[in-house]
C-alpha cells in the first residue's frame, strides 16, 4: 500500500501523505513513494500541486522507527542514505507547477521543512510547528537551514533552529512564513481549495516560466552534503540516545553531551 496518494482535479493535483496513524512521519517507504509521485505530477498538465497531510497532521518530521535504524547502520553508509532521502521529498522543488503546503496539523522537523520547501504556505492557525532536531539530540536535516532563513529570515530562523522551539501556524502568518490561516481544518480545506483556484486561474505557461525563475540562485547541495555528514555524526551520538528515549518515555531529555 503505497504511503502517499495523487489525485487532479481539473488545473489542480493533490498529493496527500497517506500515514495518518502515524501522523505522516517520513519512512524510507515514504520517500520512495513521495519520489515517485513527483515523477508522475512533473509530467501532468496541471498548474498547480497542494501537498497536505491526511489525517490530523501534515507531517510529524522524520519516523522515530528509521532515526533507530539509522543509529545502528555504519556510519559510513550514514551520509549517503540521508543525502538521498532528503532529495527524495526536496524533489518537490523541481515540479514545474506552483507548489502550495496546506499545513493542515503538526508540522516538525523534516515534516515542517518539506512545507517550506513549496511554493506558497497556508496553515491551521493552531497548527503545532517546529523545527525540534536539536531538542532530540539531531543534526538539522532536509535543508532546514536555508529554506527556514527563506521563509522566516535569518534571525528567527537562527532562534528557531537553535531553540528547537514550538510554535504555531497563527505565529508563521504573522511572521509571513504562510499566506493565510484557518481556524478550522474544513476552513482551510476550502482556503486551499480557493488558492488553488486562483493559482489555475492564470496563464500555465506563464507560472511554470516564473516558477523556474523563483528557484534561480537557489542551491541547497552545498547544505545537504554538510547536513548529511552532520546528522551521521550525531547518529552514533549519545544524545541521540535519549533524545530518542525521551520521545519514546514521553518525557524532557536530558543531554549530558
Amino acid at each position: 500500500m503505497s504511503t502517499v496518494s495523487l489525485t487532479t482535479d481539473g488545473a489542480v493535483s493533490t498529493l496527500t501523505l497517506e500515514r495518518p496513524e502515524a501522523y505522516n512521519a517520513m519512512s524510507e517507504a515514504m520517500a520512495a513513494d513521495f519520489a515517485a509521485a513527483v515523477k508522475a505530477v512533473s509530467k501532468l498538465p496541471s498548474k498547480v500541486l497542494v501537498v497536505r497531510g491526511s489525517g490530523p497532521a501534515f507531517s510529524a518530521g522524520g519516523d522515530l522507527g528509521f532515526i533507530e535504524t539509522n543509529m545502528a547502520r555504519p556510519r559510513a553508509k550514514l551520509a549517503p542514505l540521508m543525502r538521498r532521502f532528503y532529495g527524495s521529498f526536496l524533489s518537490i522543488r523541481s515540479v514545474p507547477q506552483v507548489t502550495v503546503a496546506s499545513i493542515n496539523g503538526a508540522a516538525v522537523g523534516a515534516g515542517l521543512c518539506l512545507a517550506l520547501a513549496c511554493d506558497l504556505r497556508v496553515a491551521l492557525l493552531d497548527a503545532k510547528c517546529s523545527l525540534n532536531f536539536v531538542r532530540l539530540g539531531l543534526n538539522p536535516g532536509m535543508g532546514a537551514w536555508p529554506l527556514a532563513r527563506a521563509a522566516f529570515g535569518d534571525a528567527r530562523a537562527r532562534e528557531l533552529l537553535f531553540t528547537g522551539r514550538s510554535f504555531t501556524g497563527r505565529e508563521m502568518v504573522e511572521w509571513g512564513a504562510a499566506i493565510a490561516g484557518a481556524s478550522e481544518p474544513g476552513e482551510l480545506g476550502l482556503m486551499t481549495l480557493e488558492l488553488g483556484k486562483s493559482l489555475a486561474a492564470a496563464s500555465g505557461e506563464s507560472l511554470r516560466i516564473l516558477k523556474a525563475e523563483t528557484r534561480l540562485g537557489e542551491k541547497l547541495d552545498p547544505y545537504l552534503v554538510h547536513e548529511a555528514k552532520g546528522q551521521a555524526s550525531t547518529f552514533k551520538g549519545r544524545d541521540l540516545v535519549e533524545g530518542v528515549a525521551a520521545v519514546r518515555e514521553k518525557r524532557l531529555p536530558v543531554f549530558k553531551g
